[in-house]
């Protein structure tokens, strides 16, 4: 299984890149691929499903200069902090995102152990630490492929999650996305550097995922750079 490391690209290169190792692996013409990236510049993504005005604050994301991009897979909003969390991505053969989500759960609830971290994969797509969410995850499925994406907080500017808006009923059931998100250095008490994550999230995957370093293809660049168009289109971003 492909293990790809990657810096920071801006938001519609990184989904664009997604959606293209997810369609060429729904015709075997890529490997199975684990992928840690990041956004640069910080971005707010949301899901394909929901509405602009419904979940994120709009005056702020101008006030602060921040580009939203609209996923194609699933989930709620994501904030993507370009010097405080890593994002991930797992593309797999396999019959069910949610099978997916279980196997990175795991995955992820072993890299959280390597940094002396309790974490609990809470179904359908969360792991959490002492009851606050750490990472979440959106899926998408194209026939026997699936692709997970989400981040890995570790020193994530939470101020910035005044960026969402969570409606009303659902605020009432879950409270606002500050007050159940936080970062890995507030839980351990320290600054913790993208280098210290990065090799736990590498090691425990290692330990789920038979991983060997690899490249992406000129293939999987060139559909990239076809579909980042859709990313950069506002009828696409604000389709909801």
């Amino acid at each position: 299984m492909r293990l790809i490391i990657e810096q920071g690209h801006p938001g519609q290169r990184q989904m664009a890149l997604d959606e293209a190792v997810l369609i060429l692996l729904s015709h075997d013409l890529v490997e199975e691929t684990v992928r840690f990236w990041n956004f640069s510049p910080t971005t707010l993504s949301i899901g394909r499903f929901l509405s602009v005005r419904d979940w994120v604050n709009l005056d702020l994301l101008e006030k602060y200069k921040v580009p939203l991009i609209r996923r194609f897979t699933g989930g709620g909003p994501a904030l993507h902090d370009e010097r405080g969390e890593i994002t991930w991505s797992v593309a797999l053969r396999t019959g069910s995102v949610e099978s997916a989500y279980q196997q990175i759960g795991e995955a992820l609830v072993r890299s959280l152990k390597i940094m002396g971290l309790e974490g609990i994969f809470t179904p359908i797509n969360d792991v959490v630490v002492n009851d606050k969410k750490v990472v979440g995850m959106a899926g998408a499925q194209r026939h026997n492929a699936v692709i997970v994406h989400g981040t890995f907080m570790f020193n994530t500017n939470l101020s910035l999650m005044s960026l969402i808006k969570v409606p009303k009923p659902k605020e009432m059931e879950r409270g606002s996305a500050s007050a159940r998100v936080t970062n890995l250095s507030s839980l351990l008490g320290r600054e913790v550097k993208r280098e210290e994550a990065l090799n736990a999230l590498m090691k425990g995957f290692s330990e789920v995922f038979p991983l060997s370093q690899g490249e992406l293809t000129t293939l999987e660049l060139e559909l990239a750079r076809q579909l980042s168009y859709k990313y950069t289109n506002d009828k696409w971003t604000f389709l909801r």
